[in-house]
This record gives structure tokens, sequence and C-alpha cells, in this order.
């Protein structure tokens, strides 16, 4: 098959998202390998496209939701064995398509959510319903739904690697079998699918984007020689680059508002705030920070991030790094810090001995003491939220506390994060992850139960609940107090 083709479904006008096939990392002879996903033999036309190989998974991963995101591919599938899936992973962009009534063009529309792009029409219910569905399979979105025409939710429909459930434990899932030529491409491939043209079709290297980057930063920050630009869409422009062995990452205050007051205040403000935190080390430490001629800061990045590293951890190693974080936050709360902005993207893990305290686990828990191995910080506490809040630029997190809808911060919300991040970690459903405006649920406490999500010992889904009370006076006090009765929950199962 190759590239699929969508020519066999009508559209208007303005381009429809590509039709990429799914991305998968497969474990060949030892490697990590990213590649497309096919699902047979029979599919295959032509040689497969590869993106990358590598000797650990977790920097297989790391690159795959790069390119998944950067080259819009509609999700990721990571293998644990040859007929066994770990994980499944999509894209924001193809999370959901709707199927909806549209007073505007008095027909039924088949749209992505929060987009404006029409992939169909149709003039009957029963039309659109089929449309959606084929839109569905067709681009690998996660889930279709379907309204009524007074704007009701009817049902929805997921994807077949849902409906499957490849992804869960015991479940068998053999695609069929690869050509040689497909499990080992050909020399050269790798090179030619990341760096044979750009975006327009005109030839790039590597080295083209990063010296653009570098021409627009290098009057800002400096001593950089190279730069990877990760998002310069939002108020904060973000860039990763090499330093003193390892990796940093850039934030620089969009350009736009070098002279705006309110900006640079917020800006600096949660820059002290980090400086102040730094000290401890469950904090990523800043590199050097500046004002002039634009507010920036470069800070160590070295590690993954705990969002695409889940699966990978044990649940003792889940534990200790709930407990390193609540020993930050506990150290936030003392210095009157509550804006901390605490989700698992922000979480840098990385595996080294520690010599930290282990006072919260008790060795029972950990016998073997592999947990120790296992560092967990936090990357750029609270700097994003605050400058979009202070701006009126405000945007929601299923991670946030119910008060920081109205712009507040309670000596407990950093408690009620902590319990966010709980939530995700010990079940792999984000909280709310079943409401479309989460927002009322999220002031409401409206939650489904963590216990009802995995299997949990007995108290630990009251405890996690319990940090995650909408009123901020019905929470644990400090995050030292959630993460020990969390703990004791697991020693007394």
């Amino acid at each position: 098959m190759g590239q699929r083709e969508a020519d066999d479904i009508s559209f208007g006008t303005v381009e429809p998202p590509p039709c990429h096939q799914p991305l998968e990392v497969i474990e060949r002879d030892n490697r990590w390998i990213i590649r497309e996903y096919y699902p047979t033999e029979d599919a295959i036309e032509e040689q497969i496209r590869t993106f990358g190989t590598h000797e650990d998974r977790m920097d297989a991963m790391r690159q795959a939701r790069t390119t998944m995101e950067r080259r819009q591919y509609p999700c990721l599938v990571r293998w644990d064995t040859h007929n066994s899936v770990g994980g499944l992973y999509w894209n924001p962009s193809f999370e959901t398509l709707i199927v909806e009534y549209s007073d505007l063009l008095r027909e039924w529309v088949v749209v992505p959510k929060d987009d404006h792009f029409v992939f169909q029409t149709a003039g009957s219910t029963s039309t659109a319903f089929q449309l959606g569905k084929l839109v569905l399979e067709r681009f690998d979105f996660k889930t279709v739904e379907f309204y009524t025409r007074d704007g009701t939710l009817e049902t929805k429909r997921d994807h077949r690697f849902l409906r499957n459930e490849i992804a869960q434990s015991g479940v068998r899932f053999n695609r069929g079998p690869l050509p040689e030529s497909v499990e080992h491409p050909a020399p050269g491939s790798e090179t030619t699918a990341v760096d044979g043209t750009d975006d327009d079709g005109e030839p790039s290297t590597p080295e083209d984007s990063s010296m653009t980057a570098i021409s627009s930063i290098a009057p800002v920050v400096p001593d950089i020689t190279r730069l990877q630009t990760i998002d310069t869409e939002g108020i904060l422009h973000q860039y990763e680059t090499p330093w003193e062995g390892d990796t940093a990452q850039i934030w620089v205050l969009d350009p736009e508002f070098d002279d705006h007051r309110t900006a640079l205040h917020a800006f600096g403000t949660a820059i002290d705030d980090w400086t102040d935190l730094a000290s401890h080390s469950g904090v990523v430490p800043i590199h050097e920070r500046d004002a002039d001629p634009s507010a920036w800061v470069i800070y160590d990045a070295t590690g993954t991030p705990l969002s695409t590293c889940r699966e990978e951890l044990s649940m003792e190693e889940r534990l200790w790094i709930l407990t390193q974080l609540a020993d930050v936050l506990q150290e936030a709360q003392r210095r009157s810090i509550y804006r901390t902005t605490l989700a698992p993207s922000r979480v840098i893990i990385s595996r080294a001995e520690s010599t930290r305290d282990r006072s919260y686990i008790d060795t029972r828990l950990d016998r073997s003491g592999s947990a120790r191995s296992i560092s967990a910080r936090i990357a750029s506490p609270g700097i994003e939220r605050r400058v979009r809040d202070r701006l009126g630029q405000r945007t929601g997190s299923r991670y946030m506390a119910p008060e920081q809808l109205q712009n507040e911060a309670a000596s407990t919300t950093p408690v009620y994060r902590l319990g966010a991040v709980t939530y995700w970690l010990l079940t792999g459903c984000e909280p709310f992850h079943d409401q479309q405006a989460y927002t009322n649920a999220l002031a409401a406490g409206e939650i489904t139960p963590p216990q009802e999500l995995a299997d949990l010992p007995s108290g630990v889904g009251d405890c996690i609940q319990q940090a995650m009370q909408p009123d901020p006076n019905d929470r644990f006090r400090t995050a030292k107090q959630f993460a020990e009765r969390l703990v004791e929950r697991f020693h007394r199962s």
C-alpha cells in the first residue's frame, strides 16, 4: 500500500490532514526501530519508511513521539514482543472526530474536534454516520463521536486498536508476517525518510533548520552553536541544545512581549521561584537566565519525560517517584510557592544511584533497592501558566486544581496536582479522561474513582480522591502527608 491515499473520499478545496500509517516502535536484533506500521505483508507495495534506530527503548520512544507529532502521524504502537503490544499513544490532533449537524451549512459534517477542516458533508444522519466511521478508520482517529441534531452525544466508536484491546495485558496481537526486506530496511532508508525533503518538498538537512533557529535566537542567548526548535507557536518559545556534554532546554519569551511589563514581570517572578526551589535535588537546575534583550532561561533537560515512560516503571519505582515529587512540593509549600504546574510532561526521569532519604518507603516494598536508581525532577515549574494567566490567556489542564480555574491558588493546590499525577501514574488514565467538558466535572469533583480503573490495594483510591477534593480545605495538608498515607496503604496490602 505504501503511503495511503484518500482519493476515494470526496473532500472540499481545503487540504485534509496527511493520511499516514500509524508509527510503531519494535525490537529487531536487540535494537529498537521506529517505522511505519502495516497490518500485513499484503498491504505493502514498497519499502517501509524507517525513522530511526536506537539501543535504548526510552530513546526510541522519545524520538517516535516527536516524529508522530511533527510529521502528523496519527498514533504510535509500542511492541513488547512480536505479538504483544505494550502501549498505544495518539497524536492530540487525531484524538477525536465529530459527526454533528452544522446550522451554518445546514448539513451534517464530519470534522476533527477543535478544528475547522470539514472531511465530509451529508444530507442525512445515516450517511453522515457511515462517513464518520470511514474517516475514523482511514485516518486512524482514536474516537469518533456522533451527536444528535440538538448537540447531544448519542454514541461513539473507537479505533479498531482500542476495540480489539490490543494493549491490554494478556492480549495477543498478531498482525501477520512481514517480508524480510521490511524487517531489515535497506541501507539508506532511514536517512531518506528523515532528511530527504521538508514539508514543502524541497531538499533539507538538519543543519539547515538548526542554523535557521540559531540565527533567530543567537542575539538573545549567547554561546549557542547547535539548536533544535521544539515549539515557537506560543507565548514562550522552546528550544533544545547540547550543554556541557548533556542536553539543555531554553525558554524564551516571545519577542513581541519584550516591552510588555506584565509578561516580563510574570516571567521573572516564575524564574525567581524556580531559582529558589532549584537548590532542591528534585528540581532541574537553571544554567543561565537573563532579561536583556529578551527574557530567557536555560535549564538542564537530561532525562526522559515521565509522560513517555510510565509503562517501563515498576510499581515500586512509581511509588518512589511520587515520594520524590512529594518532597519537592513539600518544600514548595514551605516557601509558599503553590503554582508549580505539576504534570507528567513536567517530570524528568533518569536512572542513577540515589542517596536520598527513603523514609517514605518501607524496605519491604522494594527489597532489591531497584527503585533507588530512579531520579525524578520537576522542570520549569509554573512558568508557562503564570505568564499566560497574567496575560489573560488561560488554558485548561486535567491536572489543574479547581481553584486554578479562577486563577487562584491555595496552600494545598500542590497536593491536588500531586494527587492528579498519582491518579494517572497508577491507573494509566488522565483525571476526567471520560469528560469532554472536563472543567465542570473538575470544579464539582466528579471523577471516576481510581479503583474502578486499576487493581489497587484497599484504601489507595480513597487516598487519591482525598488529595483531589475540590475544596482545598478537605485535602491532605501537605504533600508529604499524602505520600506517606499512600505508601502506607500499599504496605498494608
